[in-house]
């Protein structure tokens, strides 16, 4: 299946997602947030887009930010994350979302075809590469998010790539706030986490402030 093939697949079953999520998925999560709950600091990397610019995960301070290491040829997981980050998109009306999608294989995942694949989702998806898989694999490490072509790959031939799948969630500090692991994952709860961390963060931001305009009444 080509990459335009598989967007549209994508769509179709976000699509189709939208109308039977309520009655096809149901399961109860325990805990204060549906996905796995942190708090670090996102660790800051530098690759480029795909205009061949470099782009830095700083640049999106100030934003909620999906993070996702994925490669366009993979057959199942990467092409339901992404999907998951469209729906997530679609179904808010906030504009404090940023997507960055990084490529795990920059030799088959050309720039044009990042450009091509991601231009269609909207303009705060972001498509980043490197200029070798080790060089990313050096970022994806920071993260944990360890990932390695599938033992027995020959040179010029398809190949697969082991990988985590992980979607990470950074707050508009910089902070990895909750990571998903799920393989099949319900955007709406996503979204519900998302309303959760927005509406702790503001309220944060508001305490500071008054904190700060305490200060400055003693000074």
């Amino acid at each position: 299946m080509n990459i335009k093939s598989r967007f549209t697949v994508i769509i179709t079953i976000s699509l189709a997602i939208l109308i039977v999520m309520p009655l096809v998925f149901y399961w109860v999560t325990t805990g204060e947030y549906y996905g796995r709950k942190i708090d670090q600091v996102a660790p800051d990397f530098t690759l480029s887009d795909t205009q061949g610019k470099e782009h830095s995960l700083s640049q999106h301070k100030g934003k909620f930010t999906f993070l996702y290491f994925g490669y366009l040829n993979c057959d199942e997981v990467c092409h339901n994350q992404v999907g998951v980050m469209f729906n997530i998109n679609h179904q808010t009306t906030n504009k404090d979302l940023d997507f960055i999608f990084v490529t795990m294989d920059p030799k088959r995942d050309s720039k044009q075809l990042l450009n091509d694949y991601f231009n269609q989702f909207g303009s705060n998806f972001y498509a980043l590469t490197g200029q070798s898989m080790r060089e990313i694999q050096s970022v994806a490490s920071k993260y944990k998010a360890y990932f390695s072509p599938e033992s027995g790959t020959q040179i010029g031939k398809d190949y697969e790539i082991s990988h985590p799948g992980n979607i990470f969630l950074i707050d508009p500090n910089g902070k990895i706030k909750v990571i998903y692991q799920n393989t099949y994952l319900r955007y709406d709860k996503v979204i519900e986490d998302l309303n959760l961390l927005r509406m702790k963060f503001n309220e944060n931001q508001t305490t500071k402030l008054s904190l700060k305009a305490k200060e400055a009444n003693y000074e």
